[in-house]
């Protein structure tokens, strides 16, 4: 690990136990959220009960 993706981490987990977030910042979870369900979605609806990670 580099020492930038150490600070990250420790901006991160700062923010986790904080707890409550600007607006912005829920927006842009929520939209993230939407985007990760739709394609999971997705990748179940095409999958017909077969492995979607190796194609059969």
């Amino acid at each position: 690990m580099e020492r930038d993706d150490i600070e990250r981490f420790h901006l991160n987990l700062e923010k986790h136990l904080r707890g409550p977030r600007n607006a912005k910042e829920c927006q842009e979870l929520e939209s993230q959220r939407a985007e990760t369900l739709a394609n999971a979605n997705k990748i179940i609806a095409n999958c017909g009960g077969k492995n979607p990670l190796l194609g059969y």
